[in-house]
């Protein structure tokens, strides 16, 4: 996985061979010999022993490294000081640290907030591609000739996704909210005047006429479309908690819309119910579910809530039939949860090898910049532009996520607005703009 981006898919030979031959050595032994044919990438003997634990690591043994101006973190390092980068790749693309660190959010998902990287105060670096971009001088200096990967001809890719919560607003649930917690109980703790504006606001988009999710199930495509691109919808097929809300997989609006989305190039994947995330009897039946009404397999899976369990829920997707993973982000906060902007094959800590799914890195949710972080427009925009910067300078992925709660000014200002600017702002810096499937298999 550290290497595939630079167009390298290693084959593992004995030390005997690599030395006839050349290659990249990784290990103990000495091969100083060898300097002229071999590259040799540092081997700590500590992360042996750190790997053969359960221990969280420690900020104390992170050291930094200064490249193009900014503070790189270096987690092991060999006896002479030298980063071994393969073992910081491990520790970042398997998930290592959500095994060791064994603190939860109310919703059972590991938190940005107790990670290595608010430790370092990072999110928004992508270790693992800077970790690669070094390697990549080295080889450069020895002769290596480097085949980057791009995507469908491009330097880099965004990758807008939404997840289906809902199928319409105005549910008796939200109506009794509005109604009784809102209007009545001041549950938001406002004004008089307040709560009789936000009533006036209700009543007047309840009898509006159309739903305002349903516009803006309607809306999204058309404004992927006016930037040349596709995208990934998640459907919801299953209830299997109070987190969950039902909506038929059989409703006649819901066939349509699937089927519209199909004809025109877009991808329909699964967002499984609350608990299913460890349960492979929910991921089946729901991804039957989803068969049955789009009329082909889903290769793509994100879990609702984000809920994703590092030592259950990557084997179960793949049990289950799926290709691709985009669950992998921090609900609290953009950033890159596994230190990296790349796809990456997913590994199974459990029986020590990797598994048949690959992670498409979600790096950006709506709900993280507006109701977690309390930004502004332009708060949230910038968290957005930070994030296509990122993947551009290290030709990624930006996967983003927005909901279809998109111009409800009511509940949701200005995310709709967020939605548009950024894809405008990604067609501006040339980016491939497609959907998970499209952008992996475009990944060459």
């Amino acid at each position: 996985m550290l290497l595939l981006p630079l167009g390298y898919d290693p084959l593992w030979v004995s030390s005997e061979d690599l030395a006839a031959e050349g290659g990249i050595y990784y290990g103990m032994r000495n091969v100083e010999e060898h300097t002229d044919v071999i590259v040799t990438i540092p081997y700590a003997k500590e992360a042996v022993h750190f790997f053969e634990g359960d221990a969280p690591i420690s900020l104390s043994q992170v050291t930094k490294k200064r490249w193009e101006g900014e503070s790189w973190p270096i987690l092991f390092r060999d006896q002479g000081g030298n980063a071994d980068l393969i073992a910081s790749t491990f520790y970042w693309l398997s998930g290592w640290q959500e095994v060791t660190i064994r603190i939860r959010d109310q919703h059972g998902r590991f938190p940005y907030e107790a990670s290595l990287q608010a430790q370092l105060g990072t999110a928004m670096q992508p270790y693992v591609d800077a970790y690669r971009a070094w390697l990549a001088e080295r080889f450069e200096a020895q002769g290596f000739t480097l085949h980057n990967r791009k995507w469908v001809g491009r330097t880099w890719a965004l990758c807008p996704t939404h997840d289906v919560d809902y199928l319409r607003k105005w549910r008796l649930g939200m109506i009794y909210r509005e109604v009784m917690h809102y209007l009545l109980l001041n549950h938001r703790n406002v004004t008089g005047a307040e709560r009789i504006t936000r009533f006036g606001s209700f009543l007047r988009d309840a009898v509006s006429g159309g739903d305002v999710y349903r516009k803006a199930l309607k809306r999204m495509p058309r404004e992927v479309e006016k930037v040349g691109g596709t995208a990934t919808f998640f459907f919801k097929m299953g209830a299997h908690g109070d987190r969950d809300v039902a909506y038929s997989p059989m409703s006649s609006y819901l066939k349509s819309y699937v089927a519209m989305l199909r004809r025109e190039g877009f991808e329909i994947g699964l967002h499984p119910s609350f608990h299913a995330h460890n349960h492979l009897g929910y991921l089946r039946q729901e991804r039957q579910r989803l068969i049955n009404i789009s009329g082909n397999d889903p290769r793509s899976v994100r879990q609702h809530f984000l809920r994703y369990d590092p030592s259950q829920t990557g084997r179960y997707q793949a049990k289950a039939g799926f290709q691709i993973d985009s669950s992998l982000g921090f609900a609290t906060s953009e950033g890159f949860r596994h230190g990296t902007c790349m796809p990456f094959q997913l590994f199974d800590l459990r029986s020590n090898g990797p598994l048949e799914l690959w992670e498409m890195p979600l790096s950006l949710m709506e709900a993280a910049l507006f109701n977690r972080r309390n930004l502004s427009l332009e708060g949230a925009l910038d968290a957005a532009v930070q994030v296509i910067h990122v993947c551009k300078r290290f030709g990624g992925v930006a996967v983003m996520l927005w909901h279809n709660v998109l111009w409800d000014e009511l509940d949701a200002p200005a995310w709709g607005a967020h939605f548009t600017r950024t894809l405008e702002v990604a067609a501006e810096k040339g980016a491939l703009i497609a959907s998970l499937d499209q952008a992996l298999k475009g990944w060459q």
